[in-house]
């Protein structure tokens, strides 16, 4: 006792553990509780139990379909009638059998009470009419000798009525080493039976012996065929199939006839207990298939929880990776369209300058050239001369006062151009919401994921939860960020191309009539002082084009619509670059994140070797 203290202290405060099967067991569970695993209440209780299963004698479950004898069975076992024999399928409930130094039975409810009784009164317990869904289980204590090795549990029916019987024995035996699988001989390796096997009990590894009861309703021959039948069809799944007569084994013990006991063959039931059951191996294999199950679970999770972050880096990915098409397709789509609408604007200076050249016109001018008369006095001599010139008036009124023709020009131009800073708008947000759409996508399958498997950590499943509910704050707003900036500037530039174009055709058209018209006149002044130096100034019409299209700021323009440096390109050019960026930001958070389970993940895989037993 004293030594077994000591172990247990060192095991707690010291994490000193010994080299045999428990302690291996200890070390395992206290690695798989470190708190860098964030272990789950479930699994700590899953050890809690492994580790009291260790410490308790063997459990083992009696299972097989309703009516086959169980209750009688377990009333020949315990040499005890304790167990209501009878009883329908709506009426089973769960039994444990444990060891006591007197009869009694405890009632469990489900709210947690504690009923202890005498055993007598075990009938109205297990009658769900009566007490319906209240109590929980049921637990008989009994004076048997071999309850102190062995334990068993009387599941309900295979074959009841109701469901939850069926998955109260799936849960029992996901929680014993070992199975006593009880038959009625007469229907002995029947289909059903062998449905129930293999959802049940095949492949499970648990140690499992087959019962093959009432063997009194068959001759000997009829026995041997039925045992010679069940041996090539249960192949493999059972230790030993062993046929018997519950109900002659219990009259044999009423009767004390020790004849009919050697019929019933009930000592081979015994027999097989002690040479299946009782052992410390039966516990430490399912214990260790346990621990390798929640091993297995636990690395898997992190496996689970790699992928949702591989998920994300492959959106991210796909959309860096397509970035490059997509962009270039927007050079190629509004490349030519804003030509179009520079080239517009281009021909239409060409209309105003060819309407400016149109109305020169021929208009005499005199000037006085100074002469020494016959006396030698000075007097001017008035000469004519030509030039050309217009009429501001007129060619406003022409192309600003009463013109339809410009004004509807520029009007359409104006709704036109809005429409393609819309477009082109519009494909810059589509980059963004293809992005938008993946991670929403994204969202709605992780932000409400809960764990499937109890003993899964539920606070890495709330990190998934949260890390999926704000995706927007944690990948997508830089990269809206960037697109808002991009289309900002696109406003500015359409708008800034709308005031000094569009809406300022009519004062550009004035100043540069004003400015030819100046030029003109200017150059008449000068001709008349020196004529001999200076010419009269008649404008060509690439001179008055020229001026127009300097009075509608073209050439300002000319290099943000149509160059290398276009507007367009420097927007694609900082998309490229500045999603290209966020991207490798993006994927550097996620690798963390990623790497950080699977640097959780072999740490575990590596604990799986450590933990084994002889």
């Amino acid at each position: 006792m004293l030594e077994k203290f000591i172990s247990s202290y060192k095991m707690t405060y010291f994490k000193i553990f010994g080299d045999d099967f428990y302690g291996r067991f200890k070390a395992y569970e206290n690695a798989l509780l470190e708190p860098k695993f964030h272990p789950s209440s479930e699994l700590k209780d899953e050890l809690r139990k492994l580790d009291l299963f260790l410490s308790e004698p063997v459990q083992i479950a009696i299972i097989g379909q309703f009516s086959s004898g169980k209750s009688t069975f377990l009333n020949a076992l315990l040499g005890f009638d304790i167990l209501p024999t009878g009883v329908t399928p709506v009426t089973a409930r769960l039994t444990r059998i444990k060891y006591g130094e007197n009869l009694s039975l405890r009632v469990d409810y489900k709210n947690g009470k504690e009923l202890s009784l005498n055993v007598n009164e075990i009938a109205k317990f297990v009658d769900q009419r009566v007490y319906g869904d209240e109590v929980k289980e049921l637990c008989i204590y009994a004076p048997n000798p071999i309850l102190k090795l062995v334990n068993f549990i009387d599941t309900p029916g295979l074959n009841s009525l109701s469901s939850s019987d069926t998955n109260i024995t799936k849960e029992v035996l996901d929680s014993v080493s070992s199975v006593i699988w009880l038959s009625l001989i007469e229907n002995a390796a029947r289909a059903s039976e062998l449905n129930d096997l293999k959802e049940f009990l095949q492949n499970t590894g648990k140690t499992a012996v087959c019962i093959l009861n009432q063997k009194d309703k068959l001759s000997d021959i009829e026995l041997e065929n039925v045992l010679s039948h069940a041996k090539i069809t249960f192949d493999g799944i059972f230790e030993e199939i062993i046929a018997i007569s519950a109900k002659q084994a219990n009259l044999a013990r009423k009767n004390q006839d020790e004849n009919l006991m050697l019929v019933s063959n009930f000592k081979s039931v015994l027999d097989a207990i002690d040479r299946y059951f009782i052992s410390e191996k039966i516990k430490e294999k399912f214990v260790l298939k346990k621990c390798e199950s929640m091993l297995a679970q636990s690395i898997n999770q992190h496996e689970y929880f790699c992928e949702i972050y591989e998920k994300a880096k492959e959106i991210v990915t796909k959309f860096d990776f397509e970035l490059d098409a997509n962009l270039e397709r927007i050079k190629n789509k509004f490349k030519p369209k804003i030509e179009t609408a520079f080239n517009e604007i281009k021909e239409i200076s060409k209309f105003i300058s060819d309407e400016i050249l149109s109305s020169l016109k021929p208009k005499k001018k005199y000037k006085f050239i100074s002469k020494k008369s016959l006396l030698k006095s000075d007097i001017y001599e008035r000469q004519e001369y030509e030039m050309m010139s217009f009429d501001s008036d007129e060619i406003f009124s022409k192309l600003i006062y009463n013109d339809v023709k410009l004004s509807k020009f520029f009007r359409i131009y104006r709704r036109n151009l809005s429409i393609l800073e819309d477009e082109l708008k519009a494909e810059i947000d589509e980059i963004y919401k293809n992005l938008e759409r993946e991670f929403l996508i994204y969202k709605s399958e992780f932000e409400n994921i809960i764990k499937e498997i109890s003993i899964h950590s539920d606070t890495e499943f709330a990190t998934i939860r949260t890390y999926a509910g704000q995706i927007y704050r944690l990948i997508l707003r830089d990269f809206e960020t960037v697109k808002f900036n991009k289309l900002q500037k696109l406003s500015l530039f359409f708008e800034k191309l709308n005031l000094k174009v569009v809406a300022n055709y009519e004062n550009a058209i004035k100043i540069a009539v004003h400015f030819i018209k100046d030029k003109i006149e200017n150059s008449a002044i000068a001709y008349e002082k020196d004529p001999l130096h200076f010419a009269l100034f008649i404008p060509t019409s690439a001179e008055t084009f020229d001026r127009v299209l300097i009075s509608l700021n073209l050439y300002e323009f000319e290099n943000e619509m149509l160059s290398n440096s276009s507007f367009l390109n420097k927007i694609i050019n900082e998309l490229r670059m500045e999603f290209g960026d966020i991207k490798e930001a993006k994927i550097e958070q996620l690798n963390s994140l990623s790497n950080r389970h699977k640097a959780l993940k072999s740490e575990l895989e590596n604990l799986s070797l450590s933990f084994d037993c002889d």
